[in-house]
This record gives C-alpha cells, structure tokens and sequence, in this order.
C-alpha cells in the first residue's frame, strides 16, 4: 500500500505527543486548541491509512463501511482546517466570550460540510500501488476545506497587527504548506500529501508556538511571567474569579552577591517543588524573582497559605543554623480577583503592594481587601488624572494674596497649583498633589507652575502695575534632589525676561542628606543669580530651629496650625512668640499662615509679624480673579 508518508507523519504524531504530554499543561485557550488540533490531525492521519487500507481490501468488506471509512476521513480533513481556523482566532482581539460567539458561526459551516460529504458519492481508484478516493464529496471537501484555509489567511492577514509576528508568521506557514499539498493533490491524486502537510503544521506549531517548556521558568520549574500574564487574562475573559498569593524573599536575599542570590534560587527551587504536591495551585514567578500562587477560592488561599508558611518557616529555620542570611518571606493575599478590573491592574497592584510591604516590613503578610484596593485604585485613577491634565495643558496656578503689616497693603502671593478637570471642576490639591509626590510627577507639576507664574508675572508687569513685589513657588523636595534645578529654573527666567527679584521659591525641611546637599547647592547659585527662598511650614512638626540656621532663607513662614495654636494654647502662644523673636534676632521676616479672622489679623499684626497670609484677606484665585482683587484692594488701602 501507498501509506510511506502517512507512516512517518505518524512517527512524527507519536513524537510529538510525548514531548507535549511529557510537561504539565498550563490550561491556557490556545493550548487545548492546539491539542485539540493535534488530536484530529491524528486521527485525519489515521483514517487515511485506513481508507488506503479499505480501498485496497474492499472486496472484503461491505461498500457502506468503505464510503464511511473512506468519507470520515475527508471529513477530518475538513476539520483540521476549522480547528486550524479557532486555533488562529485566539490572537485576534477580543474577549473569550466574542470569540466564542464567532466560532459558533464556523461551527455550522464545518457541521453542515460533514453532513453534505457523508451525503454526496465517493468514487475510488485502485491501480497498482496508486490509490485515491474521487467524486463529487471529495469536490466538497476540497472546497469546504480551501474556505477555511483560506478565511484563515484572511484573518491573519487583516488583523495581523493584533498577533505576536511569531505567531503569525508560523499560522502563515502551515496554511501555504496545506494549500501547496492541497494543489498538488488535486492535480496529480496519486500524491497523497494533504494529511502529510497537517502533520508539518502541527511540528511548526510545536516548536514554534506551543512547546510546554516555553511557559516554564527554568531556574523553579514553575510556570513564568509570561504564562502568568496569559493564564490570567484567559480566566478575567471567562469571568471566573480566583485568588492570589504573592511570596517574595527580603532584598537580603533577594538581591546582592551571587552567594546571595543562589540562597534565592535554592529557596525557590524548594518552594515550588513543595506549592507543586498541593492540590489545585499553579505556581508561577515573576520576573521580579518572586512567586505568585493561583487557587480556586478565598478558603483554599487561607489553607495554602498556612501550609507554606509553615513550610517556610521550617526551611527558614534550617538555613539559621548553617547559613548567615535569615529568610525573610512576606506575603500578599488576594482573596478574590473580581475586586479588580482585569490582568492589567492584578499585576500593577501586586507591583504597588509588594513596594508598600518592603517599606513597611514589620508584619510579614497583607490581605487584600475592598478597603485597601478602593484606595489603590483611587490611587491609579489619580495618577492617571494628572498625567491627562498635564497633557492637555489642564495644570493651572492660582494666586493667594499676601498682605504686608508694614506697608498696609498687599504686597506678594503665593503660586498654588490647581488641576481642572474636563468638565470644568477645580481638583482639590489634597486629593492630587501627596500622590504626585510619591510617584515623582510633582517635580514636572512644580515645573510646569514655575513657568506659568513666569508667565502670568511677565504679561500683567505686577510690580509696575499692581504693586506685587514677588511671587512665591513652591519647591518639592523631590525638585530639591534634582542637581539642576537651578539651571532649570534660571533658564525658564530668562526665557520671559523676568528681574530674579520678582521670585521667591519655598522649600520643606528634607532628612535626606543627598537632598539637602543638592538643595543648597541650587541655593547658592539662585541666589547668587538674585531669587530669594523662604522655609514653608514652619511649626507643622516638620521643620526645626536647625534647619533655619542651615538653609540661607530670608523668609521664615508660619504653619496654619501653628498661627491658629496661638490663640488656642497657652504653651503655644509662647513658642510662637519665641520663635519670632529669634527668627527677627537673625534679620528674617516672617509670614504667618492661616490667618481666618479680622482679630486673629489684628493680633498678629501687633505682634509685629511682616506679612498676614489667609481666608480673612482672600482664599487662592484664578489669575484674572487675582489681578482684579489685588488691585481693587490696594488702590482702596492706599
């Protein structure tokens, strides 16, 4: 018989299923398609050495079994090209359930192929060792077969942007391989490839895309990164919920040396060859060297955790009494996936959670909770917000008027940054600027400021117009770490033309060494340049004696809390006025923040305090508003 090349693509079958078989499967859509497709290509292989068989033999069996031996096996190839079709369809965009929607309408086309062939006649040839089947349900599986090869290519080729090029340029090659094989078949029937070329496909598949391995961390034998980001995106598709739970190593551990960092690979391997004999957990790591473990539910999260702490602290104990680093392990539980929106926010709350444990290492677990993700996502939606505003120009500055006890008229103010939303609102800074801080976005917000108020200085000429001396900008320390920061600022000076004596920048009190050391350096070369500094808050807890004797400021500003304790506390009153009288004693002016009242105004005035800042003068105004208040009230004072 005519079987050689069925044969070997059997063999080749055979090899395959042991090498797919041999690992554990992840459970991934496109991996059970892929399986799915190499099982009919088995059988679509089989069957045509059976029909080959059959033809040869049909004097020994019936003329029924031979047109069904030989009719199921052209119906498999049909089906080789559907499965081939879902198969590519699982790159293409969209979720689980629209896909799922669309394979229904292909599902029809193959079933109503299937039962058109086994209806339609078949015919056979038998010469010598050259056999075929021929007739009209062999026309119609060339046909049904083509279609779907072809809407295959079809796809790839329209929504090829959406696919891994990998991907596609291996679906690409199967498909020219089966057309190719298809072709030549029909020209010449003698050539039996068409089986053979499924065969190739399924090798290119294998090798190309769907080998086991490729989702396996060598170093662990856990499932990796990448096979985490699939698997999950497939189950938030299906809608079905899940828990969590993240185990990372202390950075002791963690990171270092390579002494250090085999401990790590060695306390890993142990972990997942442990998580591994648990029953319903998938064990995944992480790029970042940490561990990520999948289970049904929050009960069996709870149970798992228990045990692999418990095994840790086993494994931890052991490694005490040879090794010199202590295994640290910190957890964090999550203990239903639908608190979250999809993959994408899983893994950047895992990312924000796992810096927040680091940072806060007194307890070694978090658990998850709406609480605590309603706040990360507060969080995230926040940072989103500012970045949008920062790039639609939505970052405004408002002015707050700061009135001059000597002079009895309002004299400077300060640039506060505001954030407009798309419908007009004004963002409370609360809500945007302590979360700019952490994420850094504060020092381009503080830029940003800085040159509008340039801007806004140098087109309403406040000095000559309005008698504005100065505008005071607010310094992040963030800003303050930042070695050119002078340079920075200077330029954007000289970019509007504006005398460095119209600005004056406010800084906080920063522990950091580093900062501090660059904040003067910047200090000494703005002021050299001709701006003045004032040290905000002073009396919020934050700020010390010290810290005005090391920064050369020339204006020292009272906290809110601090100016309202003095009406409200004895042993406030008299640090305050302490603090002032050693703050003149070093020739600085003070401004006193805060100020709500016209008696609190009058009181801190006759302390002989220079400037009164507060909502008794003006709450902070856009820069039209501003203008028009401060010189309403001047001309009114003067």
């Amino acid at each position: 018989m005519n079987i050689e090349v069925q044969c070997c693509g059997v063999v080749i079958l055979l090899l395959l299923w042991y090498f797919s078989l041999r690992q554990k499967a992840l459970g991934l859509e496109a991996e059970k398609l892929f399986r799915l497709t190499m099982a009919v290509t088995s059988f679509c292989v089989v069957m045509d050495i059976m029909s080959i068989a059959a033809i040869n033999y049909r004097q020994q069996i019936s003329g029924f079994w031979l047109a069904c031996i030989c009719k199921t096996y052209i119906v498999s190839l049909i089906w080789v090209g559907y499965f081939g079709l879902i198969y590519a369809s699982t790159d293409f965009r969209g979720t689980w359930a629209e896909r799922r929607k669309k394979n229904k309408i292909y599902t029809v086309i193959v079933l109503t192929g299937t039962v058109l062939i086994y209806v339609l006649p078949i015919r056979y040839f038998l010469e010598g060792d050259v056999v075929y089947t021929y007739g009209p349900a062999c026309t119609a599986t060339y046909i049904f077969a083509l279609l779907f090869v072809l809407v295959t290519l079809y796809k790839v080729g329209v929504k090829g942007k959406e696919m891994n090029p990998k991907r596609r340029r291996a679906i690409v090659i199967w498909m020219l391989i089966w057309i190719i094989a298809a072709v030549t078949q029909f020209l010449n029937a003698n050539l039996l490839l068409v089986g053979f070329a499924s065969v190739l496909g399924m090798v290119i598949l294998f090798f190309e895309l769907e080998n086991p391995e490729a989702n396996l961390d060598r170093e662990t034998g856990a499932y990796n990164a990448h096979a985490l980001g699939e698997y999950t995106k497939l189950l938030y598709e299906k809608q079905e919920v899940f828990s969590a739970i993240l185990l990372a190593l202390n950075d002791a551990v963690s990171v270092g040396n390579d002494e250090s960092a085999m401990q790590t690979d060695i306390t890993l391997r142990s972990i997942v060859r442990y998580v591994e004999k648990i029953k319903d957990v998938k064990v995944f790591k992480t790029l970042e060297r940490e561990l990520v473990l999948l289970v049904k539910d929050e009960k069996r999260m709870r149970e798992v955790y228990q045990e692999v702490k418990a095994h840790m602290e086993e494994f931890g104990g052991e490694k005490k009494r040879g090794e010199a680093s202590k295994i640290c392990p910190y957890y964090v539980l999550l203990p239903d996936s639908s608190m979250l929106r999809g993959v994408e926010e899983l893994f950047q709350m895992l990312r924000h959670f796992r810096v927040e444990k680091r940072e806060n290492p007194e307890e070694n677990s978090i658990v998850l909770d709406e609480k605590k993700i309603g706040h990360y996502k507060e969080r995230e939606d926040t940072e989103a917000l500012i970045r949008a505003a920062m790039e639609e120009d939505r970052i405004e500055v408002f002015y707050q008027p700061i009135f001059s006890t000597k002079e009895g008229r309002f004299v400077s103010a300060e640039a506060l940054v505001r954030i407009r939303e798309r419908d007009g609102n004004i963002i409370p800074p609360g809500r945007f600027i302590p979360i700019a801080e952490k994420n850094g976005l504060i020092s381009q917000i503080g830029e940003i400021v800085f040159d509008k108020t340039c801007a806004f200085i140098k087109k309403n000429n406040l000095r000559a117009d309005y008698g504005i001396e100065y505008v005071e900008s607010n310094l992040s320390v963030r800003q303050c770490e930042e070695p050119r920061l002078a340079e920075t600022y200077i330029g954007i000076m000289e970019k509007y033309g504006l005398e460095p004596s119209c600005i004056n920048l406010e800084i906080t009190e920063s522990t950091s060494i580093q900062t501090r050391n660059n904040l003067l350096k910047n200090m000494e070369a703005l002021i050299i340049y001709g701006v003045s500094f004032s040290l905000d808050d002073f009396g919020s807890g934050a700020s010390n004696l010290n810290y005005i004797i090391d920064m050369p400021v020339s204006i020292v500003k009272f906290d809110r809390d601090m100016s309202q304790a003095y009406f409200d506390n004895q042993k406030a009153k008299f640090v305050m006025e302490a603090s002032m009288h050693m703050i003149h004693d070093m020739k600085l002016e003070i401004v006193s923040e805060g100020v709500e009242t016209k008696e609190q105004m009058e009181a801190i005035s006759a302390l002989g305090i220079e400037y009164i800042q507060g909502y008794y003068f003006s709450k902070p105004l856009s820069g039209e508003e501003f203008l028009s208040f401060v010189k309403k009230a001047n001309q009114r004072r003067l």
